[in-house]
Protein backbone atom coordinates (compact mmCIF):
# COMPACT_ATOMS: atom_id res chain seq x y z
CA UNK A 1 0.00 0.00 0.00
CA UNK A 2 1.41 3.06 -1.36
CA UNK A 3 2.36 6.15 1.68
CA UNK A 4 -0.19 9.12 1.70
CA UNK A 5 0.80 12.37 1.68
CA UNK A 6 -1.49 14.24 4.75
CA UNK A 7 -2.23 17.94 4.25
CA UNK A 8 -0.10 18.93 6.12
CA UNK A 9 2.76 17.84 3.96
CA UNK A 10 1.75 20.85 1.56
CA UNK A 11 1.02 23.17 4.77
CA UNK A 12 4.84 22.74 6.13
CA UNK A 13 5.90 23.24 2.23
CA UNK A 14 3.99 26.02 1.90
CA UNK A 15 5.07 27.53 5.14
CA UNK A 16 8.98 27.11 4.59
CA UNK A 17 9.08 29.03 1.47
CA UNK A 18 6.43 31.37 2.13
CA UNK A 19 9.19 34.16 2.63
CA UNK A 20 10.25 33.94 -0.69
CA UNK A 21 7.07 34.68 -2.48
CA UNK A 22 8.13 38.20 -2.83
CA UNK A 23 11.56 37.33 -4.78
CA UNK A 24 10.11 34.49 -7.00
CA UNK A 25 6.67 35.70 -7.56
CA UNK A 26 3.22 33.41 -6.27
CA UNK A 27 3.56 30.97 -9.68
CA UNK A 28 7.04 30.19 -8.61
CA UNK A 29 6.23 29.39 -5.24
CA UNK A 30 2.50 27.12 -6.28
CA UNK A 31 5.35 25.69 -8.49
CA UNK A 32 7.70 24.59 -6.12
CA UNK A 33 5.07 22.99 -3.80
CA UNK A 34 3.31 20.76 -5.72
CA UNK A 35 7.48 19.48 -7.49
CA UNK A 36 8.18 18.86 -3.84
CA UNK A 37 4.82 16.99 -3.15
CA UNK A 38 5.41 14.94 -6.13
CA UNK A 39 9.18 14.51 -5.39
CA UNK A 40 8.32 13.31 -1.92
CA UNK A 41 5.46 10.94 -3.17
CA UNK A 42 8.02 9.53 -5.10
CA UNK A 43 10.67 9.04 -2.56
CA UNK A 44 7.87 7.61 0.09
CA UNK A 45 6.67 4.59 -2.80
CA UNK A 46 9.92 3.62 -4.79
CA UNK A 47 8.28 0.81 -7.31
CA UNK A 48 10.02 -2.17 -8.66
CA UNK A 49 10.00 -2.37 -12.52
CA UNK A 50 11.83 -5.64 -14.40
CA UNK A 51 14.41 -4.96 -16.34
CA UNK A 52 16.51 -7.26 -19.53
CA UNK A 53 20.26 -7.10 -19.13
CA UNK A 54 22.63 -7.34 -22.32
CA UNK A 55 23.20 -11.16 -21.77
CA UNK A 56 19.08 -11.71 -21.95
CA UNK A 57 18.61 -12.37 -18.21
CA UNK A 58 16.23 -10.33 -16.57
CA UNK A 59 16.88 -8.11 -13.60
CA UNK A 60 14.25 -6.40 -10.89
CA UNK A 61 15.52 -2.57 -9.83
CA UNK A 62 14.36 0.08 -7.56
CA UNK A 63 13.43 2.83 -9.54
CA UNK A 64 11.72 6.16 -7.52
CA UNK A 65 13.14 9.61 -6.79
CA UNK A 66 15.62 10.23 -4.20
CA UNK A 67 16.14 13.75 -2.32
CA UNK A 68 18.63 14.31 -4.28
CA UNK A 69 16.48 14.09 -7.09
CA UNK A 70 14.19 16.31 -5.80
CA UNK A 71 16.24 19.22 -4.59
CA UNK A 72 18.13 19.50 -8.24
CA UNK A 73 14.45 19.37 -10.08
CA UNK A 74 13.14 22.20 -7.53
CA UNK A 75 16.37 24.07 -8.15
CA UNK A 76 15.93 24.08 -11.69
CA UNK A 77 12.51 25.04 -11.53
CA UNK A 78 13.58 28.25 -8.88
CA UNK A 79 16.46 29.69 -10.96
CA UNK A 80 13.87 30.12 -13.82
CA UNK A 81 11.97 32.23 -11.44
CA UNK A 82 15.18 34.49 -9.91
CA UNK A 83 18.78 34.36 -8.96
CA UNK A 84 20.89 31.25 -9.16
CA UNK A 85 21.75 32.40 -4.82
CA UNK A 86 17.76 31.63 -3.98
CA UNK A 87 17.77 27.88 -4.95
CA UNK A 88 20.77 27.74 -2.30
CA UNK A 89 19.45 30.06 0.42
CA UNK A 90 15.67 28.22 0.35
CA UNK A 91 17.72 24.97 2.30
CA UNK A 92 15.71 22.80 0.20
CA UNK A 93 17.14 19.46 1.45
CA UNK A 94 15.91 21.05 5.38
CA UNK A 95 12.38 21.09 3.42
CA UNK A 96 12.07 18.02 1.78
CA UNK A 97 13.18 16.32 4.96
CA UNK A 98 10.62 17.95 6.88
CA UNK A 99 7.78 16.87 4.17
CA UNK A 100 9.26 13.20 4.35
CA UNK A 101 8.77 13.27 8.36
CA UNK A 102 5.19 14.72 8.16
CA UNK A 103 4.06 11.85 5.29
CA UNK A 104 5.64 9.39 7.68
CA UNK A 105 4.27 10.62 11.09
CA UNK A 106 0.93 10.41 9.09
CA UNK A 107 1.20 6.57 8.36
CA UNK A 108 2.56 5.61 11.76
CA UNK A 109 -0.68 8.05 13.39
CA UNK A 110 -2.80 6.16 11.23
CA UNK A 111 -1.42 2.89 12.15
CA UNK A 112 -1.60 3.69 15.92
CA UNK A 113 -5.10 3.99 15.86
CA UNK A 114 -5.90 1.58 13.33
CA UNK A 115 -6.28 -2.53 15.51
CA UNK A 116 -7.68 -2.49 18.56
CA UNK A 117 -5.50 -5.50 20.04
CA UNK A 118 -2.53 -3.41 19.47
CA UNK A 119 -4.05 0.04 20.92
CA UNK A 120 -5.06 -1.45 24.06
CA UNK A 121 -1.80 -2.91 24.70
CA UNK A 122 -0.29 0.18 24.28
CA UNK A 123 -2.82 3.19 24.61
CA UNK A 124 -0.80 6.05 24.98
CA UNK A 125 2.50 8.07 23.41
CA UNK A 126 4.86 10.28 25.22
CA UNK A 127 6.53 12.91 23.50
CA UNK A 128 10.70 12.83 24.03
CA UNK A 129 13.76 13.56 22.75
CA UNK A 130 15.04 11.45 20.49
CA UNK A 131 17.63 13.52 17.97
CA UNK A 132 19.68 15.52 19.29
CA UNK A 133 19.80 19.67 18.22
CA UNK A 134 22.53 22.08 18.12
CA UNK A 135 19.97 25.04 19.51
CA UNK A 136 16.82 22.77 21.26
CA UNK A 137 13.69 24.52 21.42
CA UNK A 138 13.92 26.65 24.94
CA UNK A 139 17.69 27.86 24.23
CA UNK A 140 18.72 30.24 21.61
CA UNK A 141 22.28 30.63 20.76
CA UNK A 142 23.88 34.49 21.85
CA UNK A 143 27.67 34.92 21.62
CA UNK A 144 28.37 31.27 21.22
CA UNK A 145 26.44 30.24 24.36
CA UNK A 146 22.65 29.11 24.62
CA UNK A 147 20.85 30.84 26.73
CA UNK A 148 17.48 29.96 28.47
CA UNK A 149 14.26 31.21 26.17
CA UNK A 150 11.52 31.12 29.30
CA UNK A 151 8.40 29.16 27.91
CA UNK A 152 9.49 28.02 24.41
CA UNK A 153 10.71 24.36 25.48
CA UNK A 154 8.51 21.37 25.01
CA UNK A 155 7.12 20.75 28.58
CA UNK A 156 6.17 24.68 28.81
CA UNK A 157 3.84 23.92 25.12
CA UNK A 158 3.16 20.69 26.71
CA UNK A 159 1.28 22.06 29.57
CA UNK A 160 -0.02 24.69 27.42
CA UNK A 161 -2.03 22.21 24.93
CA UNK A 162 -3.18 20.04 28.25
CA UNK A 163 -4.92 23.54 29.51
CA UNK A 164 -6.10 24.62 25.94
CA UNK A 165 -7.82 21.05 25.35
CA UNK A 166 -8.32 20.05 29.23
CA UNK A 167 -6.43 17.27 29.76
CA UNK A 168 -6.01 17.24 33.38
CA UNK A 169 -4.55 13.77 33.22
CA UNK A 170 -1.89 14.91 31.03
CA UNK A 171 -0.56 17.69 33.49
CA UNK A 172 -0.78 15.69 36.27
CA UNK A 173 1.54 13.25 34.66
CA UNK A 174 3.69 16.20 33.72
CA UNK A 175 3.89 17.79 37.68
CA UNK A 176 4.32 14.32 39.38
CA UNK A 177 6.84 12.87 36.96
CA UNK A 178 8.16 15.43 34.56
CA UNK A 179 6.90 13.34 31.61
CA UNK A 180 5.22 14.30 28.55
CA UNK A 181 2.50 11.40 28.14
CA UNK A 182 -0.86 11.23 27.03
CA UNK A 183 -3.50 8.49 25.53
CA UNK A 184 -3.41 8.38 21.71
CA UNK A 185 -6.75 9.61 21.60
CA UNK A 186 -6.15 12.74 23.75
CA UNK A 187 -6.75 16.29 21.43
CA UNK A 188 -3.40 17.45 23.40
CA UNK A 189 -1.64 16.22 20.25
CA UNK A 190 -3.50 18.08 17.82
CA UNK A 191 -3.29 21.29 19.75
CA UNK A 192 0.45 20.94 20.15
CA UNK A 193 0.49 20.78 16.24
CA UNK A 194 -1.80 23.55 16.50
CA UNK A 195 1.19 25.90 18.69
CA UNK A 196 -1.78 25.64 21.45
CA UNK A 197 -0.21 28.58 23.60
CA UNK A 198 0.61 30.98 20.79
CA UNK A 199 3.65 29.44 19.39
CA UNK A 200 4.10 29.79 15.52
CA UNK A 201 6.58 27.26 14.53
CA UNK A 202 4.36 23.87 14.51
CA UNK A 203 3.31 22.48 11.58
CA UNK A 204 -0.63 21.86 12.36
CA UNK A 205 -0.52 18.09 12.43
CA UNK A 206 -1.46 15.92 15.11
CA UNK A 207 1.90 13.20 15.08
CA UNK A 208 5.29 14.28 15.12
CA UNK A 209 7.17 16.36 13.70
CA UNK A 210 5.19 18.75 15.62
CA UNK A 211 7.06 21.83 14.98
CA UNK A 212 9.82 23.00 11.96
CA UNK A 213 13.26 21.20 13.20
CA UNK A 214 12.07 19.62 16.06
CA UNK A 215 14.08 16.75 17.59
CA UNK A 216 11.66 15.42 19.49
CA UNK A 217 9.29 12.41 18.51
CA UNK A 218 6.74 10.24 20.24
CA UNK A 219 7.61 6.60 22.31
CA UNK A 220 4.72 4.24 22.68
CA UNK A 221 3.51 3.85 26.43
CA UNK A 222 2.16 0.38 27.30
CA UNK A 223 -0.77 -1.04 29.52
CA UNK A 224 1.06 -1.26 32.51
CA UNK A 225 2.36 2.05 32.70
CA UNK A 226 -0.44 3.43 31.42
CA UNK A 227 -2.56 1.71 34.56
CA UNK A 228 0.08 2.64 36.74
CA UNK A 229 -0.36 6.18 35.64
CA UNK A 230 -3.56 6.35 36.04
CA UNK A 231 -4.67 7.19 32.35
CA UNK A 232 -6.96 4.14 32.32
CA UNK A 233 -8.25 1.55 34.14
CA UNK A 234 -7.20 -2.28 34.25
CA UNK A 235 -9.54 -4.11 31.96
CA UNK A 236 -11.46 -0.50 30.28
CA UNK A 237 -10.83 -0.68 26.18
CA UNK A 238 -8.35 2.33 24.96
CA UNK A 239 -10.12 5.09 23.29
CA UNK A 240 -9.14 5.61 19.66
CA UNK A 241 -8.32 9.08 18.10
CA UNK A 242 -11.15 10.19 15.72
CA UNK A 243 -8.95 10.70 12.40
CA UNK A 244 -11.21 12.10 9.30
CA UNK A 245 -9.18 10.70 6.35
CA UNK A 246 -10.34 13.04 4.06
CA UNK A 247 -9.29 16.18 5.94
CA UNK A 248 -5.88 14.15 6.79
CA UNK A 249 -4.82 13.03 3.48
CA UNK A 250 -4.85 15.08 0.40
CA UNK A 251 -4.13 14.44 -3.34
CA UNK A 252 -1.01 15.48 -4.90
CA UNK A 253 -1.74 17.14 -7.78
CA UNK A 254 0.91 17.00 -10.82
CA UNK A 255 3.51 19.52 -11.19
CA UNK A 256 4.20 21.58 -14.22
Amino acid sequence: MPTLLPSATRAAIERSLARYTGELGGDAIKRSVEKMLTGVESVLNPVQEERVLEDGRKTTVTVGQTPADVRAGITRLVDRFGPETIAEEMNLDFKIDVATSVARGAGRHVADNYDQAELDEIPALELLRVYDRDTPRGFKLEKGALVTVPGDDWPSRWRAAAQTVGDTDALRILGDTGRMIALKASPIWQALGDGAGGYDDTLGNPYPPFAFNSGYDTDGVDRAQCEELGLIRPGQRAPRAEIDFNQLFAPVEVAA
